[in-house]
């Protein structure tokens, strides 16, 4: 199959600044994977600073949830068996709300150990993704050590971009991989306001040459 060229996002926490986010990426055709703390999340709170189990499958439906352990510790702190229990109920949690089975995971703060890498596979994790910015765009060679490519806040994001859509799938795929949290959006700063991420996502969008996937979906190279 003839290499291609992919743009996904990666946003973590689930505040209720993705309301607004996730209508900008629906006007434009991108999709994003979303990366929720199911032990914050209220049952039905439309005023709680975290998106509800209630809202959260229509909300984020087209796009993926997945899984930022229950609590958002630093996971490399703790024992295996309090690792296992953070991922474990947070992927059960997260899948009886999405409704299909959650397989993609971020760390919470960026951190991890090879413990939390092994309880990660242990219960069925198929990639997840760190904070380490690569400033390139080539696939990952172990999914779950899946470094982004930069941060919305990089001052480097637009050239990136520009290098990205020159850039010639000639020796396998290419993936642009945008990560960060809607509420630094409220923060208003030169790299970090609605203003500029409106400005990345039309960078981003509207080339018929890529497609935009899901995280699970660039694994899975669902989208043709």
């Amino acid at each position: 199959m003839k290499a291609k060229k992919y743009v996904t996002l990666s946003y973590d926490d689930g505040p209720k600044h993705d309301r607004r986010f996730v209508a900008m990426l629906n006007e434009r055709g991108l999709k994003a994977t979303f990366n929720l703390i199911s032990g914050s999340m209220p049952e039905n709170d439309p005023d709680s600073w975290y998106i509800s189990k209630a809202e959260a499958a229509e909300l984020y439906r087209g796009h993926e949830i997945a899984a930022h352990s229950l609590n958002h510790p630093h996971l490399e702190q703790l024992s295996p068996e309090e690792i296992d229990f953070q991922i474990s109920e947070d992927i059960r949690n997260l899948s009886a709300i999405a409704g299909y089975p959650v397989l993609g995971h971020a760390y919470p703060f960026g951190t991890y150990s090879d413990t939390v890498i092994d309880v990660l596979k242990h219960n069925g994790i198929r990639y997840a993704r760190t904070t380490r910015s690569t400033g390139a765009f080539l696939p990952p060679e172990n999914p779950l050590l899946l470094h982004p490519t930069c941060h919305h806040r990089d001052p480097a994001v637009f050239d990136l971009i520009e290098r990205f859509l020159a850039a010639e799938p000639e020796d396998g795929d290419l993936l642009f991989y945008l990560w960060g949290h809607s509420f630094e959006f409220d923060r208003n700063e030169e790299f970090n306001s609605w203003e500029h991420i409106e400005k990345v996502l039309d960078a981003l969008a509207g080339h018929p040459e890529i497609a935009y996937v899901t995280n699970m979906q660039f694994f899975d190279r669902t989208v043709k």
